[in-house]
């Protein structure tokens, strides 16, 4: 599945949808585009899959998941935030290419918004294929627009590199995950853009979703 985030009112549709169905909404609205395609995905999950977010920042896609019935999640990532009271989840802190899970302790993967902030995709999707069953999913999201659009590299949000992927580095990086042992859940081409939703550093853009399945032979 490759879907990209064409305008304001796929946005509004998502989060209307997450609202109508008592769900948590995001604090960056855009993100609710991402949070409801994740549910989607997992409409037809097995029971009490365990999943891992690789890069769960401040765990709003856990507490995401947790709000949707799911009680199996774990989270990875370099800074974990501090917790007052017990948490739905389990947090692990270390480096999401390189984690410590044995081999095909999931049943699936998430990251959102994550790997734009320079990571290593050979080693992101090798160690997600590591870590997932056969047949596992892998829902990835990050920055996107068709054109190459530059970001200086004095820019460095949460102290990482930033980039914002074009469509001829979404291509290589799905080439990538194939060589990993992934397939595209739904292979279809990359859509082309339509509006700029997102605007980050006096940089304009858009948001991509892949979702991937680690090959079951």
């Amino acid at each position: 599945m490759i879907e990209v985030l064409q305008s304001w009112l796929d946005i509004g549709k998502a989060t209307l949808s997450l609202q109508r169905q008592g769900l948590p909404t995001h604090i960056t609205v855009q993100k609710n585009w991402d949070q409801f395609l994740l549910a989607q995905e997992l409409l037809h999950t097995p029971n009490s899959p365990a999943i891992l977010d690789l890069g769960c920042g401040d765990c709003c896609t856990l507490k995401f998941l947790a709000a949707l019935g799911f009680t199996d999640l774990s989270g990875i990532d370099l800074q974990l935030p501090q917790a007052s009271s017990p948490l739905p989840y389990k947090l692990y802190q270390g480096d999401l290419m390189n984690t410590s899970f044995t081999e095909q302790s999931f049943d699936g993967a998430v990251s959102i918004s994550v790997i734009e902030h320079g990571v290593d995709l050979k080693a992101f999707f090798h160690e997600a294929h590591r870590i997932l069953k056969p047949g596992g999913m892998l829902f990835v999201t990050t920055d996107y627009w068709e054109d190459k659009v530059e970001v200086a590299s004095s820019i460095r949000p949460f102290g990482l590199s930033w980039q914002i992927f074009s469509k001829a580095e979404i291509e290589e990086a799905i080439a990538i995950a194939q060589t990993c042992g992934f397939k595209l859940k739904q292979h279809t081409a990359i859509p082309p853009c339509s509006d700029k939703t997102v605007t980050w550093y006096d940089k304009d853009y858009t948001f991509i979703a892949l979702t991937f399945s680690k090959s079951t032979s």
